[in-house]
């Protein structure tokens, strides 16, 4: 029983954290003078002054990542408050970048297109993203010390929500601002 409870703590926080990462891209998108619709997975950004500056998109595109990474420092130098919730936020951060990086073979990410439009390779960020949120994870899982049934839950957690947070996402709240 306990183990279903962490799979559906590992869900709420998927939805959470896909929200607050999609509100980094959007709050960057406004500060800069656009109007904004968010989803669950998306940001849609309009009404500037024509074609969306280059500079502009590489730091709406930074912003959401950086939620990420922050959520993820956040919860690890919270652990001691948090308890068995914070490697759970590390992992989602870790697991949410991971996916978003294997997406890029056919869709370039955030990162990736970062990564890509500097020309310092589509690779690049990704791979520093998704290895400093594993070390994040690595750093915590050497105190916490989870057991099997743990990694199972994450797994099942994770399965569940993102196949909600992709095949779901008509039917969750949208915001525009």
């Amino acid at each position: 029983m306990h183990h279903i409870k962490t799979a559906a703590t590992l869900v709420i926080c998927i939805l959470i954290m896909q929200y607050l990462h999609e509100f980094g891209h959007a709050l960057m998108s406004k500060s800069l003078g656009y109007d904004v619709l968010m989803t669950v997975n998306k940001v849609h950004s309009s009404g500037g002054s024509g074609d969306v500056p280059l500079r502009h998109s590489i730091l709406i595109a930074l912003a959401g990542p950086a939620v990420t990474i922050a959520l993820s420092l956040l919860a690890y130098l919270s652990r001691a408050k948090l308890g068995m919730l914070a490697p759970i936020i590390i992992f989602n951060a870790m697991i949410m970048r991971t996916i978003a990086t294997a997406v890029s073979l056919s869709h370039p990410n955030d990162e990736a297109w970062v990564s890509a439009t500097l020309g310092i390779g589509m690779w690049t960020l990704p791979a520093l993203v998704c290895g400093l949120l594993a070390g994040i994870f690595i750093a915590v899982l050497r105190e916490e010390k989870p057991d099997w049934p743990w990694y199972l839950a994450m797994w099942a957690g994770v399965s569940i929500g993102y196949s909600a947070v992709v095949l779901g996402e008509r039917y969750f709240p949208s915001f525009a601002f």
